[in-house]
């Protein structure tokens, strides 16, 4: 019987080509969208799960109060992790890592000329393979990390170096703060695409006792604060509070750090929840499950919309075998099993799509997936979990109501416009285009948003600046090199920075208008032509340009002014740091010098002067401002030619600043590209179910249309007359997504510190594509129709 349901479901499939086709691609586009949107939630809900004791490491963190103002740390000391196990018997391992974030050079001596600029280089102890569940794929896991110098390569950086050889016992030069030569003592498979501990290269912890910078990653020998990353394994979850009482009692001796409170973050949620500057995307895991739902739904009421305003044609059937005695029950299994036919191919078809334009999807997020993920028994559990849903949704309603016609009345011939729910089917088309003006309002919002972002006055003149990094090889060099750059042809003027734009600052604090109150001051040294280079504004500049340099001066923004209660004019003033004072030389106009996201914070510049050597030794940035109608390529060759004079070790490597600028948006970019997709998705669905529908009413009203026109009535007429009802639906949909579609956006700007407001005429552009799309959709079958032979159609009984 079952068999006899599928081929007669086949034969339906074959017989109604344009419906078919239109319900199956409908859902498989539906279903491809929500399978990549699954993927990708499930691949970052699954971080660090593949280690063995994932459940019992935590990460401890650190919250200390200075003044009014709260400073998280998310890295302790190196000495936090021996002395809390020493301390606190519930700690039965710990671990200690820190990632080099500096580009690093790598060359294997067996070819000197060859040289790499590479990244992710973990210093880590002796223990590292045997903490954590990282699969060494060769060397011993309790001893490639026991002595200095020794580093494990992953599977592509041992490639990369070494070609097919074995590289175990041979050496590759590394450099850091200066060049060293490690020891290759072991090769790793590279870490999973869902580690939140990601790596190249893993050097043994004891490197980094003998380097030359280590000073500044050791710190104190005390519990607190600092570069590493420390992890802590217990034997079971509950010890966790456990070592964080033991931890706040062990600073409660150290009077500058007794106000320090400690908290933790399973190993399994530090993706998520550590995720400075939304490294992890959780923007994404909040917004595009409910895309995928919406997408999902369209694509199901789109599908069944279209089967039910099909049942004229199944009506007298299912009439001739209710009279020859099949149940209720019956007919309804057999149009089950029509739609899981008709389901099982549009997840076949999903599917295909899903891994064809996986690549692309992964692009745009940036993401990468490993291939093992995508057949894990988690994402196979929940694509089985998809396709149970779809069927059990797909065929419910169509079966129920299609086994409910009355014999009697539908052999009779009675079955008309009332047939397959009209009301409901007003419904379904109502709610795909109400989702489909709801996310164009989205597109629209979002896309203002970056425009904004990208366009407005930040109070730095960006244009032509590149922004070329200066390593502390350059030694004594640097001066000269910047003299040799200001020379050049196309050069208007070069600066110096302590850090690129955009890409960080040092901190300190300021004592505020009360005892007990500081003020957290963002921090850039600079040189003397970084004002004039960038064109940065005066609020109130200094009295002689040749006093804002040297220790002692500190040119402070109109944010820090108001924070610190300085009054109108406050050239002259002095402010402190604890026992170090600082007179304000000047006061700059407000600038973006972070992400527009958030508000302008105070900020100090300490301008150094332009000749200090001292610039390369702890490493630099020039600013290069390049005149207009310059020959890019030409000039570049030559800046590359100059740093190779001073530097021969570090490659030549340059920023454009407006591409830093851009950098800070790519979590919103990338929604934005993502959105427009799933928009055109939503517009194509809605516009297929209507294209089905309109096609379907046309077909219903053949006779009318034929009655019509030989009554006289014009092509026009009976478009308009055909097209009214389904624009009537489109307008309500429009006053429905509007409202929803405003309070969503509003809330999302809300997390922008600069942001557009929301105008009438996004939702007016929005419900103009809406109406515009219906109109071409509808008229094509409308004028298909008028334009048909009354005869043809007056005579088909």
């Amino acid at each position: 019987m079952i068999l006899n349901y599928i081929k007669i479901a086949w034969r339906n499939l074959i017989n109604q080509k344009l419906y078919s086709l239109i319900n199956i691609s409908g859902l498989a586009v539906g279903l491809a969208v929500c399978m990549m949107i699954m993927l990708y939630v499930a691949h970052e809900m699954s971080y660090d799960t593949f280690h063995k004791n994932a459940k019992l490491i935590f990460k401890p963190q650190a919250q200390l109060k200075i003044g009014g103002n709260t400073m998280n740390m998310a890295y302790m000391s190196y000495a936090t992790g021996p002395l809390v196990k020493q301390s606190v018997p519930a700690v039965k391992e710990y671990m200690r890592t820190l990632g080099y974030f500096k580009p690093i050079v790598v060359n294997n001596p067996a070819t000197p000329n060859v040289k790499f600029t590479d990244s992710k280089l973990l210093f880590a102890d002796a223990g590292f393979f045997n903490f954590f569940s990282f699969k060494l794929l060769s060397g011993n896991a309790a001893e490639v990390l026991s002595k200095p110098f020794s580093v494990v390569l992953s599977r592509d950086m041992a490639a990369k170096y070494f070609g097919n050889a074995d590289p175990i016992g041979k050496t590759l030069t590394i450099k850091t703060d200066s060049v060293y030569t490690y020891q290759v003592t072991g090769i790793a498979e590279n870490s999973p695409s869902n580690s939140s501990i990601d790596f190249n290269f893993v050097a043994s912890g004891a490197s980094l006792l003998t380097m030359r910078e280590a000073k500044n990653y050791l710190g104190s020998q005390s519990i607190g604060g600092g570069s590493f990353d420390v992890y802590m394994l217990v034997d079971h979850i509950a010890d966790t509070s456990a070592v964080r009482r033991g931890m706040q009692a062990m600073v409660k001796s150290n009077k500058d750090f007794k106000d320090m409170k400690f908290s933790y973050t399973p190993l399994t949620d530090i993706h998520l929840k550590n995720n400075y500057g939304d490294s992890s995307n959780t923007k994404y895991l909040k917004i595009f499950p409910l895309v995928a739902l919406l997408v999902l739904l369209l694509a199901l009421v789109n599908y069944m919309s279209l089967s039910t305003a099909r049942a004229t044609l199944r009506a007298k059937e299912v009439g001739v075998r209710k009279v020859s005695g099949a149940s209720r029950k019956s007919i309804a299994l057999q149009f089950y099993i029509e739609s899981a036919v008709f389901t099982m191919l549009s997840f076949i078809l999903g599917y295909v799509l899903c891994y064809i334009f996986k690549p692309w999807f992964l692009n745009i997020l940036q993401l990468k997936i490993d291939n093992s993920f995508l057949y894990s028994p988690v994402v196979l559990a929940l694509l089985f979990a998809l396709l149970a849903i779809t069927i059990l949704v797909a065929g419910g309603y169509p079966s129920v109501v299609l086994s409910s016609f009355n014999p009697i009345v539908t052999l009779k011939g009675k079955m008309s416009r009332q047939a397959g729910g009209v009301t409901i089917r007003k419904i379904f088309t109502t709610l795909q285009f109400a989702i489909s003006v709801g996310l164009i309002v989205c597109g629209i919002i979002i896309d203002r948003q970056l425009y904004y972002f990208r366009h407005a006055d930040t109070g730095i003149d960006r244009e032509n600046v590149i922004m070329i990094p200066i390593a502390k090889s350059f030694g004594k060099g640097y001066p000269a090199f910047k003299q040799d750059v200001q020379t050049l042809a196309g050069i208007s003027n070069t600066a110096t920075s302590h850090y690129d734009m955009f890409k960080g600052y040092d901190m300190f604090f300021i004592d505020g208008k009360t005892k007990n109150e500081s003020v957290g001051l963002a921090s850039l040294a600079v040189d003397d032509h970084y004002i004039s280079t960038l064109n940065l504004k005066w609020k109130y500049p200094p009295v002689s340009n040749t006093q804002i340099a040297g220790r002692g001066k500190i040119i402070i923004n109109e944010q820090a002014v108001e924070k610190l209660g300085l009054g109108s004019n406050p050239v002259g003033k002095f402010i402190k740091s604890g026992d170090d004072q600082f007179e304000v030389a000047g006061v700059l106009k407000n600038f973006n010098f972070s992400s527009m996201v958030n508000e302008i914070s105070p900020l100090g510049l300490t301008i150094a002067p332009d000749t200090t050597k001292a610039w390369a030794k702890m490493g630099c940035s020039i600013f290069v401002k390049i005149k207009p109608h310059t020959n890019l390529p030409t000039l570049l060759a030559s800046i590359a030619v100059l740093y190779r004079k001073y530097d021969v070790q570090t490659p030549f490597n340059y920023t454009f600043m407006d591409d830093a600028f851009n950098e800070q948006y790519k979590a919103e970019d990338r929604l934005a590209s993502i959105f427009s997709v799933f928009t055109s998705v939503t517009i194509i669905l809605a516009t297929l179910g209507l294209f089905g529908l309109a096609a379907f009413t046309v077909a219903q009203r053949t006779k009318e249309i034929g009655i019509r026109k030989v009554l006289g009535a014009s092509a026009a007429g009976i478009t308009a007359l055909l097209s009214k009802d389904f624009l009537k639906l489109v307008v309500l949909a429009i006053i429905i997504a509007s409202p929803i579609a405003w309070w969503s956006m509003h809330k999302w700007l809300q997390g922008f510190a600069y942001r557009i407001t929301i105008s009438w005429w996004m939702f007016a552009l929005a419900g103009g594509i809406a109406i515009l799309t219906a109109i071409v959709t509808v008229s094509f079958q409308s004028i298909r129709a008028s334009m048909a032979n009354p005869v043809k159609s007056l005579k088909s009984e």
